[in-house]
């Protein structure tokens, strides 16, 4: 299956049975979001990586590059697309440099570099930056004719033509850890198993925040590495990104109710809110308890929420956290659906509202993290991988094999609406309960 189709329905079927998601965090099966030939004038790779102390993009665009421009080539041709934008942070020089000597070969190609700012990455934030354009609220960059994908997905997508599966994939260990490092890791490998190999614990009393320190969630050290794990921070229980995430949901909607000044902080720095959106955190704070219980139609302006962080960690003085209230919120059926306008204007204090990287770091704390992040390359030994089994939208995939048997890397072990799973090491399958677990034949 060397020979890469040619077409779009040929990529789709190839990308679809190799388990691609998006390798940036949310997950949603990438066939889907190439089906769209015809509707895209531009590709945008997303290398913002705008997540502090994260280095699994920079380390996959250092060795990966030329896989990343060759399939956003035949992507870009297939999908009858006029340009390919490769944003990456400028401050990455040595990314910068490598891409500009890559450059040359691939015409459609031109590379931006973006600001050292909060959230860059975000990719509504980043076609903006990119073509100009503002996505509609509530809506998707294909509505203004722009596809985005994270560079990792781009290295699925790769292999995917090429039929491999996705059995791996760039993880980055950080913050309070001996040795901060990358690894290109099997799915599955378990945390503890990363911690390991960064020579454990700088802090008494870990935690994990996998994902990042402004979007990421808490974490156990025997949670496994999904195809969305960019990277794992490991911090102290007193940091202010791991007390806002363990504050419960009704101690947050109390404060929410009886503190909230309505000082109008996190919608001023609120990302969709400087993009024009109609979207005001500070007016669903004081309703937070009865929200969740009775909405009201003004509460369809939770569903346009990013959940950056940005209100809950930077804007609000009073450590409430409006973020966790409305991804509470988002989950509701009873939520009014998505409003579009007719028309959108940046505010005017967009640029000077953005967050530099510097300042986030400081405030949350993870400044005295700076020590480098090395790359170590592939990571063994692996003695146990868990594949977990759960799709984008939480429902999970049916597990295909049974414990005891013997499987292949790359074979299908669950299969699903949206996406398949593959093993990631060849082994033996010691568990099928929630999740697929493989010890290996010998050390990957």
């Amino acid at each position: 299956m060397s020979c890469r189709p040619t077409d779009m329905a040929g990529i789709i079927d190839r990308v679809r049975a190799a388990g691609v998601v998006g390798g940036g965090g949310a997950g949603f099966p990438t066939w889907r979001k190439l089906d769209c030939q015809g509707r895209v004038d531009t590709l945008v790779l997303n290398g913002a990586e705008c997540e502090p102390l994260l280095y699994a993009d920079y380390y996959c665009l250092l060795h990966q590059g030329r896989k990343i421009l060759d399939t956003a080539e035949h992507l870009r041709s297939c999908l009858g697309a006029r340009e390919v934008v490769m944003a990456v942070k400028g401050k990455r020089t040595a990314v910068v440099d490598h891409l500009r000597q890559l450059l040359p070969g691939y015409p459609s190609a031109r590379l931006l570099e973006l600001p050292d700012v909060y959230p860059s990455g975000d990719e509504q934030v980043l076609v903006h930056f990119a073509c100009g354009r503002i996505v509609p609220q509530g809506g998707l960059p294909l509505d203004v004719g722009v596809l985005v994908q994270n560079v990792q997905t781009m290295v699925f997508i790769h292999d995917a033509l090429e039929g491999r599966p996705v059995t791996r994939r760039f993880v980055t260990i950080g913050g309070a850890v001996a040795k901060p490092l990358t690894v290109e890791a099997p799915i599955g490998t378990s945390i503890q198993c990363l911690l390991e190999a960064a020579g454990g614990a700088a802090c008494p009393d870990p935690r994990f925040l996998s994902g990042g320190a402004m979007m990421g969630s808490l974490v156990e050290a025997s949670a496994p590495v999904h195809k969305t794990t960019s990277g794992v921070l490991v911090l102290p229980a007193g940091n202010p990104a791991v007390q806002e995430r363990r504050q419960s949901l009704e101690i947050c909607a109390r404060i929410s109710k009886s503190v909230c000044d309505q000082c109008f902080a996190c919608t001023e720095l609120c990302p969709r809110y400087l993009l024009g959106h109609d979207i005001f955190p500070h007016q669903l704070m004081r309703r937070a308890e009865s929200i969740l219980a009775e909405p009201l139609e003004i509460d369809h302006i939770a569903r346009y929420c990013c959940e950056c962080g940005v209100c809950s960690l930077i804007a609000c003085p009073l450590k409430i956290s409006p973020r966790r209230l409305i991804g509470a919120m988002k989950g509701l059926r009873a939520l009014p659906g998505k409003k579009q306008k007719a028309a959108y204007a940046t505010h005017p204090d967009l640029h000077r509202k953005r967050l530099p990287l510097d300042y986030l770091k400081q405030r949350l704390d993870l400044d005295r993290y700076t020590t480098p992040n090395v790359f170590l390359g592939p990571l063994h030994p692996v003695p146990e991988v868990e594949i977990g089994v759960r799709q984008f939208d939480g429902s999970p995939a049916g597990i295909l094999v049974r414990t005891g048997q013997r499987v292949i890397e790359g074979e299908r072990v669950a299969g699903g609406k949206w996406t398949d799973f593959h093993a990631s090491v060849s082994g033996l399958v010691t568990a099928t309960d929630g999740s697929v677990k493989i010890a290996p034949d010998r050390p990957y």
